[in-house]
């Protein structure tokens, strides 16, 4: 069997997985190997802002997941998708950078986290972010990843949706990451020249030549190899074709909230009954894998429009030639931008500590998950970044190949309900502000005739869906705590040489898209990690 050896090992070339190679090789006496099962090709699309859906309806990218029924959303099967490239789900993502609530980070440092409150993040914050605006106090302005400010007025509907919201009373807040996060806002993106500001581009590409680091792509790892209760490496290729990486230092996990808790189990690490269940000899037992699985409820409302003033034109015909041709030769016009320009972080209680959902508008109207609506129109998403129901993913063979079983059992909390309802009736107050009067038609979704709350209900419950913001299925916590799968230096409980570091470390999810705090993740855990002394018995490529 083919072995290399290294000193850390990184399973998954997505958005931790690239920070920490670029992080930790930044000791030239320091070797990585990252290992993605993804390519390293890097399409046209994918650099282009306003190119999601298309990059989410080509397979090349990323992970076709289908979930179990959901049992209090009319056992609905949804699909899901991650990113299945070098830079993970960050290249194919919706581009919009939020940092969450302060409260969210205390939460984890006050339930037994020490060292993850939000004034120790808020510097690694900075640290990542190149803010386009030099005089702001709140954003760093030097770091990898670009954030721009979206540009509501640019846009007749987006426009419109932050006028209404100040006719309704509402507050506008000039900077929803500046740790005061309540209010309508212009959202902030990861896009620099009209281009998407990835990790790979950030952090990756520049260092990409360093011979102290390799990154192999078409590498799908298999399972976890010990000595003792010590990982020592991995498995990776095909039973015909097998290859061994060995770390001298550490097993860094960081495949996502999906493949990493598929990795420990199949790798015997778990709840020793849902193990056996699958087929699996149990090696390490750790019950909390796979459980506290969530991510952000969302649904859609849509509205259309008496006038052409959507971006529909610009998606079809010679409107779609004429912006992409425009994009490919200045970068600039409609393809430059994820056209997520205006949003708002709200609360569904004026007693709550911090927002409980968040608005996103589009400016266009879409039928199904990416599909364009054949008349002009447009979207307010809800999403309920406050979310109480929780999941789980557990592996049902062996077989990595085989994808793990999960579902969310969003709704199975009632208070998301009640979220959701207060929501959908902000979001038709503000529509109903004289902002949009000469623009708009009627409401397509759920439709103006849905108005008792069991009607709601029902449509809620039959239409919602998820974001793609998974977390929580490797729990980081205290010692105290049963289910927590990685301490607060995201070591996985009871096991040397091996940490998870991603989105599945997050006890509770933040109030907001979670992108911005899994590079912090991994931009801390780089530095717990480099603060730790190399063994002198370490093996080196």
């Amino acid at each position: 069997m083919e072995t290399a050896q290294t000193d850390y090992v990184i399973v998954g070339g997505g958005t931790a997985g690239c920070v920490l190679a670029a992080k930790l090789t930044e000791d030239p006496k320091v070797t990585v190997v990252m290992l993605e099962a993804g390519p390293h090709h890097r399409g046209l699309l994918i650099h282009m802002p306003a190119a999601i859906a298309a990059l989410y309806d080509k397979g090349t990218y990323h992970w076709a997941y289908r979930a179990q029924p959901e049992s209090f959303a009319d056992c609905k099967v949804l699909p899901y998708k991650m990113g299945r490239i070098v830079g993970g789900s960050s290249a194919i993502n919706g581009l919009v950078w939020a940092r969450g609530n302060p409260l969210d980070y205390d939460d984890w440092a006050t339930s037994g986290c020490p060292g993850w409150s939000y004034d120790q993040l808020e510097p690694v914050f900075r640290r990542i972010e190149a803010f386009e605006e030099p005089g702001d106090v709140h954003m760093g302005h030097h770091g990898p990843i670009p954030v721009t400010v979206g540009r509501p007025a640019d846009q007749m509907l987006s426009d419109a949706f932050i006028k209404a919201a100040a006719q309704a009373g509402e507050r506008i807040n000039p900077n929803h990451n500046s740790g005061d996060q309540e209010g309508f806002c212009a959202l902030h993106r990861n896009t620099r020249g009209g281009l998407r500001g990835d990790v790979y581009q950030g952090y990756v590409h520049p260092v990409r030549n360093r011979p102290n680091l390799k990154i192999l792509p078409g590498q799908t790892v298999r399972r976890i190899l010990f000595d003792g209760l010590r990982a020592i490496g991995v498995e990776a290729g095909t039973d015909a074709h097998p290859r061994r990486f060995l770390a001298g230092a550490e097993v860094l996990l960081c495949a996502g909230a999906i493949a990493s808790p598929q990795l420990l189990e199949v790798s015997g690490i778990g709840d020793p009954a849902i193990l056996a269940r699958a087929g699996i000899t149990p090696f390490h037992d750790l019950p909390g894998v796979g459980e506290n699985f969530h991510t952000h409820p969302t649904i859609a409302l849509t509205f259309s429009c008496k006038k052409p003033v959507s971006i529909l034109n610009a998606t079809r015909g010679m409107g779609k030639l004429l912006v992409g041709l425009r994009w490919i030769l200045m970068r600039t016009g409609p393809a430059a931008t994820n056209h997520f320009e205006a949003g708002a972080f709200l609360k569904s209680h004026a007693c709550a500590d911090r927002p409980d959902y968040q608005l996103t508008f589009l400016p266009l109207a879409l039928s199904g998950t990416t599909s364009v609506a054949a008349s002009h129109g447009f979207q307010v998403y809800i999403e309920l970044i406050g979310c109480k129901s929780r999941g789980r993913t557990h592996v049902t063979t062996p077989d990595i190949a085989t994808s793990a079983a999960f579902c969310f059992n969003y709704l199975q909390d009632g208070r998301d309900m009640e979220v959701f309802k207060k929501a959908l009736a902000k979001v038709r107050q503000i529509v109903a502000q004289p902002a949009f009067e000469a623009v708009l038609g009627h409401e397509i979704a759920p439709g103006a005739e849905v108005a008792s709350e069991a009607e709601i209900e029902a449509w809620i419950r039959k239409c919602a869906s998820i974001s793609h913001h998974l977390v929580g299925s490797c729990k980081m916590g205290p010692e105290v705590d049963p289910m927590a799968v990685v301490d607060s230096d995201l070591r996985v409980r009871g096991l040397d040489g091996l940490r998870v570091i991603d989105a599945s470390i997050m006890p509770k999810i933040t109030s907001a898209n979670t992108h911005a705090t899994t590079i912090a993740i991994a931009e801390r855990a780089a530095t717990i990690i480099r603060g730790r002394r190399l063994s002198a018995t370490r093996t080196s490529t």
